[in-house]
């Protein structure tokens, strides 16, 4: 072997793997972006669904065959757990037990030992086949075993020791779930995130071959020739897709449940009597075609717009990435199927899988399920029909996102969106990183170091670098007078109404206590009020504004106005690290972005910006004044409010469309 040839070849590959700017930002950029956002949120989502299970809380029967003092101050432990309710049992605890009004039962009784010493038995029956269950009896559990010292004691004071005495209360579990219901358990908690991507990752071989391969193979075009029209090619491909996905789903999925049981026995579970759920499976098989659907829809489009094979695999890392993280849900505890949950991709499936398997679903959810699948189903192929049928698509040779040296003979070349997102994930690392460990030092020092030197300052040199003029690139162009005051009468009732949203999601998830009390210590700096202002409404009106509206909308405008403010609006939102408030701040995004896209002038956004902010201040500081009660409290801001904010904002941007110009998009 010839080691020198062999070094040759190696920094040639890798020499061209380098020069791929798609492999290289998803290979490297792309895990340091995902990673601190699945942890910030699996853990802000973990934390607060623990807490949730915790304040849940339960109902309990107690059974005392006893009545006597000791007895009486085991009930008395017992009833002082957090969120529980201790009833005594009446004859029709059973039933209650059934009907899941009470969640669990505890018996006690008592034992003479030959010694003579009294202990007591108790019995706790529950159902071991969810979290909740699971929760209640350890906590039962430990109330007891706390009672149970607390006895051993009382004995030690007032006899010689006996070694029975070290067992007065002996706890005999009383799972009352089948050995289906466990089995059906753990099948529900990995198999949907291990099913979900065994379709993805099976569709996603045949796809990227379909259309990038023969592409790269230069046989696409026998095809196009034939006399087949291009709408039936598409479809062809997509069913063979979806065939080759759901034939690897079903065999992995066989494959798996039928052997869980073996591995179970030999893991020392019980799993006597339990059978295969072949219903179960078929109706999973069901919900999970329209899943297969959407998948192939995506990765079609996928492998058209793509030059070749490794540009289509380049391109499915973030379709992977984020079916695997929607997919993991599964894994979280306290996390139930709700109409909401059925609304949202993956996570319908991932859910809906769980709760088929321990047999706790409802028919109204699988419907949901189906159907809101089946709506972004046909939006995906009808994007894919689109894209076989723009020839500049179809045929794309060159790499059109702007190579350096591109960049090198025209600096306008850097404008595109794929430097837009590499500029965007290092604002967002920086972010992470530099912004967390100045603002753990001093909040608010470090609050205002992030918005000059991470968000504004970083934009204003590169633009140097880049020798664009500042102030047509970012739109510094004095607003007009009527524009302006439009744009206040958007922006407060905008305020109002993305606040009352986050109200509506706190209500239907419930924000976790610690990221409440962290939220608000940003209203709780001890600093004067007009440097609150500053910090929390001025400084991020002025550089967050530069950064979203100002340079990211350069990167994609070849997409149009609107598309531009979505994404704009979408990046914004993610810039933030805040899942509990990404829709709200996603609604702002689009009404800032709208405010400067069509005016032409950033000035506007920045006002919009800072007066939504300040309206957040203004709250908290007058929180307790008397005439603040009718608006709200310091927490919530009156429902009825959205009522008029409604009515002031529509008619604002109403006039303010057609004072800059109906539907035309000022772009400078």
């Amino acid at each position: 072997m010839n080691f020198k040839k062999v070094k040759v070849v190696f920094f040639k590959e890798f020499m061209e793997v380098m020069r791929d700017k798609r492999t290289v930002f998803t290979v490297m950029v792309l895990p340091v972006i995902l990673y601190p956002v699945l942890i910030i949120g699996l853990n802000t989502i973990m934390m607060r669904q623990a807490g949730v299970l915790e304040e849940k809380g339960a109902t309990v029967a107690v059974s005392d065959s006893i009545s006597s003092a000791s007895s009486q101050a085991i009930i008395t432990d017992l009833s002082q757990i957090e969120h529980y309710t201790i009833i005594p049992a009446a004859e029709n605890a059973q039933s209650l037990y059934e009907s899941k009004d009470i969640q669990a039962i505890i018996s006690i009784a008592d034992s003479v030992s030959a010694s003579g010493l009294h202990s007591f038995k108790a019995y706790i029956q529950y159902d071991a086949a969810n979290e909740r269950g699971q929760l209640i009896y350890s906590k039962l559990r430990q109330s007891l075993k706390s009672s149970e010292k607390r006895l051993i004691q009382e004995q030690l004071e007032i006899r010689s020791i006996d070694t029975g005495i070290l067992s007065l209360i002996s706890i005999t579990e009383l799972d009352t779930s089948s050995s289906q219901r466990r089995m059906g358990m753990l099948l529900g908690t990995f198999l949907p995130y291990i099913m979900i991507m065994m379709l993805l990752g099976g569709a996603s071989v045949v796809a990227a071959d379909l259309v990038a391969g023969e592409k790269e193979r230069k046989t696409l075009e026998t095809l196009l020739v034939a006399a087949i029209g291009r709408k039936e090619i598409v479809i062809g491909k997509y069913l063979t897709i979806i065939t080759m996905g759901m034939l690897n789903l079903i065999i992995n999925l066989f494959s798996v449940s039928f052997s869980l049981k073996f591995m179970l026995s030999n893991a020392g579970i019980n799993m006597e009597g339990a059978q295969m759920p072949l219903k179960a499976i078929f109706i999973l098989l069901a919900a999970m075609l329209p899943l297969a659907t959407l998948f192939s829809a995506i990765l079609l489009s996928i492998s058209t717009f793509s030059r070749n094979m490794k540009e289509a695999r380049s391109y499915e890392q973030p379709l992977l990435f984020i079916s695997m993280m929607l997919g993991m849900i599964s894994f979280l505890p306290a996390i139930e199927m709700n109409n909401l949950m059925s609304l949202i991709p993956v996570v319908n499936i991932a859910l809906l899988f769980k709760a088929v398997m321990v047999e706790d679903y409802q028919l109204s959810h699988l419907i949901i399920t189906i159907i809101s699948t089946l709506v972004l189903d046909v939006a995906a192929i009808w994007g894919s029909i689109r894209l076989f049928n723009a020839e500049g698509i179809l045929f794309r040779t060159e790499d059109d996102s702007g190579s350096l040296k591109s960049v090198k003979k025209n600096k306008r070349n850097f404008f595109s969106p794929y430097y837009g997102l590499i500029y965007f994930s290092i604002a967002l690392v920086a972010l992470f990183y530099l912004g967390s460990y100045m603002q753990s030092k001093e909040l608010y020092k470090g609050l205002l170091y992030t918005q000059i030197f991470i968000i504004l300052l970083p934009v204003v040199l590169l633009l140097r670098l880049l020798k664009q003029d500042l102030n047509s690139t970012l739109r510094l162009k004095a607003p007009k007078v009527l524009d302006t005051l439009l744009v206040i009468f958007m922006a407060i009732p905008g305020a109002i109404l993305a606040a009352i949203i986050g109200q509506l999601i706190n209500r239907i998830f419930p924000f976790p206590s610690q990221y409440l009390e962290n939220l608000s210590q940003l209203f709780k700096l001890d600093i004067p009020l007009w440097q609150s202002f500053l910090v929390i409404a001025v400084a991020p009106g002025i550089c967050e504004e530069i950064l979203f509206r100002g340079l990211m909308p350069r990167f994609f405008e070849r997409y149009g106005m609107r598309m531009n403010i979505i994404i704009t609006a979408l990046l914004f939102a993610a810039f933030h690290l805040d899942p509990f408030r990404f829709v709200p701040v996603f609604l702002l995004g689009l009404l800032l972005g709208y405010q400067t896209l069509k005016s032409g002038s950033i000035y506007l956004s920045m006002l919009s910006h800072t007066v939504n902010n300040s309206l957040a201040v203004f709250i908290m500081h007058f929180a307790k004044a008397p005439w603040m009660k009718y608006l709200g409290t310091s927490e919530e801001l009156h429902y009825w409010l959205a009522a008029p904010a409604v009515i002031i904002l529509s008619i604002a941007i109403y006039l303010f469309h057609k004072h800059t110009g109906g539907n035309e998009c000022v772009e400078s």
